[in-house]
């Protein structure tokens, strides 16, 4: 068995944690399942330098929502699944149409459609 280090991160502390396994996608499943069922485990630090304002929202005296920002990270957050779909609904279109270039991409429908499948595979990849 080799031992790996995991790194566990989100926008405010992150995690380290040592996982022995035979291979890296082992050491993987292994720590989403210990974060998912014992996260308490995983002792979590801030980070050393200031974290950046991801979003502020404005409420009234209701508790209503009535104004925000957010950065352009947490924008693609929340678009990322919409974004996804979208791109599979425009392979499936680029490949279906007859190929047909794209002048000011200085590509084709079908090359176009081979971009939009690697973007949605990188979607998909945290999926799993």
């Amino acid at each position: 068995m080799t031992t790996y280090t995991a790194y566990f991160r989100t926008d405010a502390e992150f995690a380290c944690h040592e996982v022995e396994a035979d291979t890296p996608e082992q050491a993987l499943d292994e720590m989403r399942k210990r974060s998912a069922s014992d996260p308490s485990t995983l002792w979590f630090e801030p980070y050393d330098c200031g974290m950046p304002v991801n979003e502020i929202a404005i409420h009234d005296d209701d508790g209503n929502e009535v104004s925000v920002w957010r950065d352009e990270e947490v924008c693609l957050r929340l678009a990322g699944r919409a974004l996804r779909d979208a791109l599979m609904q425009a392979v499936v279109a680029l490949n279906q149409a007859p190929n047909f270039s794209v002048p000011g991409l200085s590509t084709d429908s079908y090359r176009i459609a081979t971009i939009c499948d690697k973007a949605i595979a990188l979607a998909k990849e945290g999926l799993a």
